[in-house]
């Protein structure tokens, strides 16, 4: 991973590469900010460039043991901890045993979604921790002498994930660790992070990318026109992650777009053939696809609650959903909005455990005709 992988983010990156090449490095780093803005590759570039031996106009190599060590996921002096659900029967009790999971989750998605993670585990209910079993193999790993870096590093990812005895285990060797050792904390939610915790560190508030830099990402990541970058750049909110998905999924959503006003225009005529065949249709999806369709649902209609509300410096919609817009958003107001986006959100957690798919849809949409319908007052 090299800084030139990764959009924006400038100024962290030319702190992070004085701190390397000044050869001052803080014992704790914590990189904080919101989901999907590239910071656990931030990460991963960071102390590929402090082990290269052959580093260069502030990059790395490339090429040199050190890196080749760290495209394989195999260098001796990087350590990786992440939350996992403990499982005593399948032999999980550390972050390591997840391993494989780990590397494919850094390959395939380096965003770092949580969400992906869960499904890459099957973590299904649970909320995957970091357990007190993975803060005494820090402990021990920190003890030991380097291999054949001089320096360390612990990448620790969503420490606000640390169980509290995890957490004050850590607190020491984090304040006081051995010449050499570096901690790097990459969060999603700095103020969950134990403050006893967060006080040792140097912090690097990351944000949001701008939308020119989204734009850029998609031309070169995917081969994007201008026009269509343009576009989709809108729905992206600065994160690559939720670039990477709108990019992969254009053809869906061109699909969820439509399905969209058929159901909303059914559920307007009071068509219950119609609605009944839509959720039938909608259902097919399979239950993944279904649930990315139903957070699609909630989205455009609290974008064309707030189109009706003539406020479109905050709406986030694309030329063809506005135009749909420009007739449907009268019928999107006070007096139904947060009932719609709430059976939405309903059907969402249903469909989640499972329940049957069709029923909970056309109950759904039997629902919307009665909302949609529903005069202001």
């Amino acid at each position: 991973m090299k800084f030139s992988d990764i959009p924006g983010h400038l100024s962290v990156k030319h702190d992070l590469r004085t701190l390397a090449d000044s050869n001052r490095m803080p014992h704790a780093i914590m990189l904080c900010g919101p989901s999907g803005i590239g910071k656990m590759m931030l990460a991963r570039a960071f102390v590929n460039y402090v082990h290269c031996t052959d580093r260069r106009d502030g990059e790395p190599c490339g090429k040199c043991a050190a890196c080749r060590q760290h495209a394989s996921f195999n260098n001796p002096d990087t350590f990786f901890i992440y939350p996992i659900v403990k499982s005593e029967a399948k032999k999980i009790l550390l972050s390591s045993d997840r391993i494989e999971q780990w590397k494919e989750m850094l390959t395939n998605f380096p965003t770092m979604q949580p969400e992906k993670w869960n499904e890459l585990i099957e973590a299904g209910n649970s909320q995957p921790i970091i357990y007190v079993n993975d803060a005494q193999a820090i402990v021990q790993h920190e003890a030991l002498s380097n291999y054949a870096s001089d320096y360390k590093f612990f990448i620790i990812w969503l420490p606000e994930r640390l169980q509290t005895a995890a957490a004050n285990k850590l607190l020491k060797v984090i304040e006081e660790p051995s010449p050499g050792t570096v901690f790097i904390l990459v969060s999603n939610e700095d103020s969950k992070v134990l403050p006893t915790i967060s006080s040792r560190t140097r912090r690097f508030n990351m944000t949001p990318l701008s939308r020119e830099e989204i734009e850029k990402y998609m031309m070169e990541r995917y081969g994007m026109k201008d026009y269509e970058a343009f576009e989709l750049s809108k729905l992206a909110e600065g994160r690559l992650s939720k670039a990477d998905e709108v990019a992969g999924f254009s053809e869906e959503k061109e699909e969820f777009e439509a399905l969209y006003r058929d159901i909303m225009r059914n559920a307007y005529a009071k068509k219950l053939g119609m609605l009944r065949n839509l959720s039938e249709r909608a259902a097919a999806f399979g239950r993944e696809k279904l649930l990315r369709f139903l957070d699609y649902m909630g989205r455009l209609t609290r974008e064309n609650f707030i189109f009706n509300m003539k406020m479109p410096q905050l709406s986030v919609m694309t030329r063809s959903e506005e135009e749909f817009s420009k007739r449907f958003s009268p019928f999107i107001n006070h007096t139904n909005v947060e009932e719609m986006i709430a059976e939405i959100g309903r059907a969402q957690n249903e469909v989640a455990r499972n329940a049957n798919a069709k029923i909970v849809l056309f109950d759904l949409f039997l629902l919307l005709i009665i909302l949609l319908l529903r005069k202001p007052k």
